[in-house]
């Protein structure tokens, strides 16, 4: 598990790093960048694979850069028999291409379970990668993430982006 920690918190500073010397792009009319300093809120539905089921997901993440956005996600997952509650904290660097932003995302996960038997939480390492596509102030986007802890799982989300500021 301290590997695991030790690799997202190696890549998380290394596209800080990186970001810090990319040039400027003008976010108005890029197809995958927002505004630098700005907020972005998103709603999503994601899928878990352990558990099997459609769940809801927000996020709000500050883009600190064009490139590079970090911030909180909450999913809620009731399946009949269980209940799973996930928090995320997690960092995204945008890689620009032709079509659309590529990222690989990193961060700390905490999940909470319960069933009619038993209750957990655990917290872990959640890492990923995804794609998206900025129309005005709207993207949206789909993202493939994996959770490594004690309840671990596999998630695929789609959803949408909207950039307040």
């Amino acid at each position: 598990m301290k590997k695991f920690i030790s690799i997202a918190i190696i890549i998380l500073f290394s596209f800080l790093a990186y970001s810090q010397e990319k040039e400027e792009v003008e976010s108005e009319s890029s197809h995958c960048y927002f505004k630098k300093n700005s907020i972005s809120i998103g709603l999503a539905v994601p899928y878990s694979f352990e558990l099997n089921a459609v769940g809801i997901n927000a996020r709000v993440y500050y883009n600190i850069g064009e490139a590079i956005c970090f911030g909180p996600e909450f999913s809620y997952f009731n399946n009949g028999n269980e209940e799973v509650m996930d928090v995320n904290f997690v960092g995204h660097y945008i890689f620009e291409t032709p079509w659309v932003g590529i990222f690989p995302l990193v961060g700390v996960n905490y999940t909470v379970e319960k069933g009619e038997h038993h209750n957990q939480e655990a917290i872990g390492v959640v890492f990923g990668a995804g794609v998206h596509r900025n129309f005005g102030k709207v993207a949206f986007f789909g993202e493939y993430a994996h959770v490594e802890s004690d309840l671990r799982d596999d998630f695929i989300t789609v959803g949408l982006f909207y950039n307040i500021r």
